[in-house]
C-alpha cells in the first residue's frame, strides 16, 4: 500500500462526507415585511423542504455539496426558482418576492401594449 497516497484519499473521502447548511429570510418587496409560512425546498443532490418561520426566516440543513435549484412557493406568493452551487459551508440566499395579500398588483401585473 502506497502510505503517501493514504492521506490524500482518506481526505477526498471526509470531504465528500461534509454537508452544507443553506440560511436565507425571505421577505415581500413591496412592504419589506417578513413572510412566515413559505415553503422552501431543494431539488438537487439532497431533497428537502422546510416553512420559514414567524420571522421569514429558513435554514436547509444536511445538504451534499452540488448544484441546486431552490424553490421558493406559498399561498398568495408566485412561486420563485433559482439555481445555485452549494458548498460545504453555511451560505446564505434571501429571497425577495411579492406577495398578493400586500400588493395586489402581483396578481394582475400591468400588461404591455
Amino acid at each position: 500500500m502506497n502510505t503517501r497516497a493514504f492521506p490524500h484519499r482518506f481526505l477526498a473521502s471526509l470531504a465528500a462526507l461534509v454537508l452544507a447548511v443553506l440560511v436565507g429570510h425571505i421577505t415581500d418587496q413591496t412592504t419589506g415585511q417578513s413572510l412566515a409560512g413559505l415553503r422552501v425546498s431543494t431539488l438537487g443532490p439532497t431533497r428537502t423542504t422546510v416553512r420559514t418561520d414567524a420571522d421569514g426566516r429558513y435554514v436547509l440543513r444536511d445538504l451534499r455539496p452540488g448544484r441546486y435549484t431552490v424553490v421558493v412557493r406559498g399561498k398568495g406568493v408566485p412561486t420563485v426558482r433559482t439555481t445555485l452551487v452549494v458548498s460545504a459551508r453555511t451560505q446564505r440566499r434571501d429571497f425577495v418576492v411579492c406577495n398578493v395579500a400586500l400588493d395586489y398588483s402581483c396578481a394582475n401585473p400591468p400588461q404591455r401594449r
